[in-house]
């Protein structure tokens, strides 16, 4: 156990070793030894995945693949790919040599270990996604099937969640290619809506949304039955707040994509009566920004509405927890509607707590 705690040590290190070269102001001479040292980081860690009979050492060289993939891009590790790819597969089939190693009986240590492993093996694919975007299809197709075994029977509801977070992620990466996936994902997703676990509700409420948003058609005609599982987790038995921002988030984007297929008269209320978000200010950008479209098109479903989101707006524009680039986004459509609806909107913003319209007034009047 010591020499594996030493081993996962001095991984760790090589990697910062390379984080700290890239840090250097770029010259010829840095930027080969970059590459030495990136191509000794790369075959190190390509060497782990397959040949280390330790998965918590595995996991972290998984980890720190994903995270070179992010800082270093798609020209840095294509090298790697074929071999990454390769790799990985092997993983997910649980054919990996770290997978192979007998024990004397599975205790609470190796399914903790199992976990963190499959984990870190399942981030691989957003990574590869990230940097791949379209271009990750063919090596998706090949990791797709392996992956969704972990969805099924005997394996335990975080293996599900697991499952419906790495899709989730890949289909907001790889963009439109995750269209061909959708009758084999969207039922997991929507049998995990209604998941005794809030953490498997709230991953398949973003699966959902990112589903519809980058899949197109393919998503249509699953809309009636993602928005029944969605509605029941902006009902009051829904306590996880979570949950209620990443359901409101995945309304946010099939309204963006495929407004004619809402009934919005009877969506709209219900999710504005569910904002300001209170927890995943992630979903702030969808969410807001489908509010903000709906007002700078004058969609008259939402005409009618205006009283109810000035409201969440000014509580989002005083929130410490929003991005400024969240606040300057709201400002922009209060500003559309002063300038075309100025009469109507001044009771509607004389109603509000004077901090709170000073403040949407300030980001109103930007340019």
């Amino acid at each position: 156990m010591f020499c594996d705690v030493i081993s996962n040590y001095c991984k760790t290190i090589i990697a910062d070793i390379l984080t700290a070269l890239r840090a250097i102001p770029a010259h010829p001479d840095i930027l080969e030894k970059q590459k030495d040292v990136l191509d000794t980081i790369m075959n190190i860690y390509i060497k782990t995945m397959t040949e280390d009979d330790d998965k918590e050492v595995v996991a972290q060289a998984c980890m720190s693949v994903a995270d070179i993939m992010k800082d270093c891009g798609f020209a840095a590790v294509e090298l790697y790919m074929p071999r990454l790819a390769e790799a990985t597969l092997a993983l997910l089939r649980q054919e990996s040599c770290c997978q192979q190693v007998e024990s004397d009986g599975e205790d609470d240590g190796d399914i903790d270990h199992d976990e963190v492993l499959m984990d870190a093996v399942s981030d691989l694919l957003p990574a590869f996604a990230k940097v791949m975007r379209s271009y990750f299809d063919p090596i998706f197709a090949k990791l797709f099937d392996p992956l969704m075994k972990f969805a099924k029977s005997p394996h335990p509801p975080q293996d599900k969640t697991m499952v419906v977070a790495t899709l989730a992620e890949v289909a907001q990466e790889m963009g439109a290619p995750i269209s061909a996936y959708v009758d084999k994902i969207m039922p997991l997703a929507l049998k995990e809506l209604a998941s005794s676990e809030a953490t498997n509700r709230r991953n398949a409420a973003f699966c959902v949304g990112e589903l519809c948003k980058n899949s197109g058609a393919a998503a249509l005609k699953y809309y009636p039955d993602i928005l029944q599982g969605l509605h029941r987790l902006f009902a009051n038995s829904e306590q996880d707040l979570a949950v209620r921002d990443n359901a409101a988030g995945a309304i946010a984007r099939m309204i963006m994509v495929q407004p004619q297929s809402i009934p919005l008269n009877q969506v709209l209320p219900v999710f504005i009566k569910a904002l300001p978000l209170k927890e995943d200010h992630e979903e702030s950008m969808a969410v807001y920004s489908c509010l903000c479209n709906l007002l700078l098109s004058s969609h008259p479903q939402i005409l009618t509405l205006v009283p109810d989101v000035i409201h969440v707006f000014a509580q989002v524009v005083v929130s410490p927890d929003e991005s400024d680039e969240v606040k300057t986004t709201i400002g922009k459509a209060v500003s559309h509607l002063i300038s075309v609806y100025g009469q109507q909107m001044q009771p509607i913003l004389s109603a509000l707590p004077p901090a709170h319209a000073n403040a949407l007034a300030a980001f109103a009047s930007r340019r």
